[in-house]
């Protein structure tokens, strides 16, 4: 397996910029080429601002490839009309992509492609995707946070992170967090973590189980603990994460952090 094509969803903001020099870093490293798409939806195509609107976003696409951390790499530019971000995952090209790239400014985000509808992309895109969160001027993985509970699913699962993570080699932090709701034996959470280990060969990990509050806390808290570079999670989309919380701990973890954040539906 290996990263062919990067998507990138963009409205021309601050946070689809980080996003996509993000994105122009891990397609340096693999060789991929880079579908810039921004959406927008009109009822009718033919009313003049209607047209006078397309002229200017198209325009500004054009100006896209010429932002410096872009020179030498591949990029596809699409505006897609009429098309709403649930049906974005429909279009056939788009289907193609090996990993998503977008920007997220959390709750309060944007109205645009990016911001608050990030949380709709985690839920239902059927690739990884990688959610920044602010500008990273050299995209780098040095320590990463593989947050789980270790289910088969989860470790089933991990192997759709490793085309990214592999571009990097990082120390990988196994993280199980235990909470008071939540209670687990040290004894179980090392034996799932050591199934893990049994699927996965790690060269540099550490292995951990943490205690919190809450899932949310404890992971946020552990990963501002060792500096992490970014922050891994496998998602159950909407029916919640882990099984155990009521919502999406993906999304929660996006809104409150400023870490990367890597997600992939279950």
């Amino acid at each position: 397996m290996s990263i062919k094509t990067i998507l990138v969803p963009f409205d021309f903001s601050e946070c689809a910029t980080d996003a996509l020099r993000v994105a122009a870093k891990i397609a340096r490293r693999s060789g991929a080429l880079i579908d810039v798409v921004h959406l927008y939806e009109q009822m009718t195509d033919f009313h003049t601002e209607n047209q006078k609107l397309r002229h200017e976003i198209e325009a500004k696409l054009e100006a896209v490839p010429k932002l410096p951390f872009l020179e030498g790499i591949e990029l596809r530019k699409f505006m897609l009309r009429q098309m709403s971000l649930s049906e974005m995952f429909k279009n056939e090209r788009l289907q193609e992509a090996d990993l998503i790239v977008m920007g997220s400014h959390g709750t309060s985000g944007l109205r645009g492609i990016v911001g608050s509808n990030t949380q709709r992309i985690v839920r239902q895109a059927p690739m990884p995707v990688l959610v920044v969160k602010q500008h990273i001027e050299d995209f780098d993985l040095r320590d990463i946070v593989f947050a789980s509970n270790f289910s088969d699913q989860d470790v089933e699962k991990y192997s759709d992170f490793l085309p990214l993570l592999d571009l990097f080699d990082p120390k990988v932090h196994l993280l199980k967090v235990n909470t008071p709701r939540n209670f687990e034996r040290s004894e179980d959470g090392h034996r799932a973590i050591d199934r893990f280990l049994q699927r996965h060969e790690l060269k540099t990990f550490t292995a951990t189980i943490y205690n919190d509050l809450s899932i949310e806390e404890g992971i946020l808290n552990f990963s501002k603990g060792i500096d992490a570079d970014l922050i891994v999670m496998a998602t159950h989309g909407r029916t919640g994460f882990f099984h155990v919380v009521n919502g999406s701990l993906t999304e929660d973890i996006v809104n409150h952090t400023n870490f990367p954040v890597l997600s992939v539906k279950l």
